[in-house]
C-alpha cells in the first residue's frame, strides 16, 4: 500500500496533507514570481528569503506559509513594510489547486492515476502557477518553465501514460496512429512518442498561426514564449491536451479581453472627469481605453486551459462539444 492510499484512508488527514503541501509550494511559489523576473537572482539564490524593502532575512518561523502572514499581518517583522495579499493569494491558491488535484483521476489508480502521478501534478501546477503570476505581471514566460516543460512533459509520459491516455479515451492519442504505433504497444513508449510528437506539432502549428496573424495585423500577434509553453503542453498532456489547451485559453482570453478594455475604458472615463473641464482631448475616452486595455498575455489564458485539462478532461470535452454548441443554438 502507498503512502498515498493510506492517506486517502482518512479523508480529513488526507485533505490538510494537500491543503498544507499546497500552501508550502505557494510559499515557494511567491518568492519564485518575485525572483523570476529580476536579473541577479533566481529560485536558489540567494539562498534565504529577506524584505524587499530593507533586506532583512527572513526568519523561518516567520516563514511559515499562511499563518506568519495573518500573525505578522502581511508585514515585515523588521521594517514593518507591507507585502501585499499576493503572498496569501499564491498559498491560498495553490493550496485549492492541490486539493482538486488529489481529488481527481491524477489520485486515482483504477483511472491511471496514483502517486506518481500526482506527485507529478503537483509539480506541473506549481510551475504553471508561477508562470502565469509572471506572465500576468511582466508579459514574460520564463523559459526554465515553458523549455524546461518540454523535458519534464516526456518524462512525465514515460513514468505515467495516463497523462496522454486520459479517462474515457478510446483508442491511441490523437495524432499517434500516424507514425504507425499499434494499440499492442506498450502504453509507456506510446505515450513517450506522443510526447514528442505532440511537442513538434504543437509548437509547428501556434508557430506558424503566431506568423501569419503578425503579418495581416501588420504587429506582433503572439509572442514566441507562448509557442514554447504550447509545445512543453504537447510534450505533457499530448497534441490534443494542446489543442484544447489553445481552445480554452482562445474563449479564456477573449473574454479577459472584453473585460480589459471595459476596465480601461471606465479608468480613462473616471480619469478624465476628474481633470478640469476646459481640457480638449483628441481621442475619446473609448479609443483610448480600447488601444490600452486590447493587449494582455495569452499566457495566463493558456495555462488555465492547461490546468482544466488536466483536471478534469471529460468536463473540458463535455463544455466545448455539447454545451457551448447547445448554449449558441439556443441564442
Amino acid at each position: 500500500m502507498s503512502w498515498l492510499q493510506l492517506l486517502q484512508q482518512s479523508p480529513l488527514l488526507y485533505g490538510v496533507f494537500l491543503c498544507v503541501f499546497g500552501a508550502m509550494a505557494g510559499s515557494f511559489a511567491s518568492a519564485a514570481i518575485f525572483r523570476i523576473p529580476r536579473e541577479g537572482m533566481s529560485i536558489v539564490s540567494p539562498a534565504r528569503s529577506h524584505c524587499p524593502k530593507c533586506d532583512a532575512t527572513i526568519r523561518w518561523h516567520d516563514n511559515l506559509p499562511i499563518l506568519s502572514y495573518l500573525i505578522l499581518r502581511g508585514q515585515c517583522r523588521s521594517c514593518k513594510a507591507s507585502y501585499g495579499p499576493g503572498y496569501m493569494v499564491h498559498e491560498l491558491g495553490l493550496s485549492g489547486l492541490f486539493w482538486l488535484a488529489g481529488h481527481s483521476w491524477m489520485a486515482d489508480m483504477s483511472l491511471g492515476g496514483g502517486a506518481t502521478a500526482l506527485l507529478l501534478g503537483f509539480v506541473a501546477f506549481t510551475a504553471l502557477w508561477v508562470a502565469a503570476a509572471v506572465d500576468f505581471r511582466f508579459f514574460i514566460l520564463p523559459d526554465g518553465i515553458t523549455i524546461g516543460g518540454v523535458p519534464f512533459g516526456l518524462l512525465a509520459a514515460a513514468f505515467v501514460p495516463a497523462f496522454h491516455f486520459w479517462p474515457g479515451l478510446e483508442g491511441l492519442p490523437l495524432g499517434v496512429s500516424l507514425l504507425g504505433l499499434s494499440a499492442d504497444a506498450s502504453p509507456n513508449y506510446v505515450a513517450f512518442i506522443s510526447g514528442i510528437f505532440g511537442a513538434i506539432i504543437s509548437f509547428g502549428f501556434l508557430f506558424g498561426i503566431g506568423r501569419l496573424f503578425s503579418y495581416l495585423l501588420k504587429q506582433e500577434a503572439l509572442g514566441f514564449g507562448d509557442v514554447k509553453y504550447i509545445a512543453a503542453v504537447g510534450a505533457f498532456l499530448g497534441l490534443e491536451g494542446s489543442l484544447w489547451t489553445l481552445a480554452v485559453g482562445v474563449f479564456a482570453g477573449a473574454i479577459l479581453g472584453v473585460v480589459n478594455v471595459l476596465r480601461m475604458i471606465l479608468v480613462v472615463r473616471h480619469r478624465r472627469r476628474t481633470r478640469a473641464k476646459h481640457h480638449h482631448y483628441v481621442h475619446s475616452f473609448f479609443y483610448i481605453g480600447w488601444q490600452a486595455g486590447r493587449t494582455i498575455p495569452f499566457g495566463p489564458p493558456l495555462i488555465l486551459g492547461t490546468m482544466l485539462i488536466m483536471l478534469d478532461p471529460s468536463a473540458v470535452h463535455t463544455f466545448f462539444l455539447e454545451t457551448w454548441p447547445r448554449a449558441l443554438s439556443l441564442g
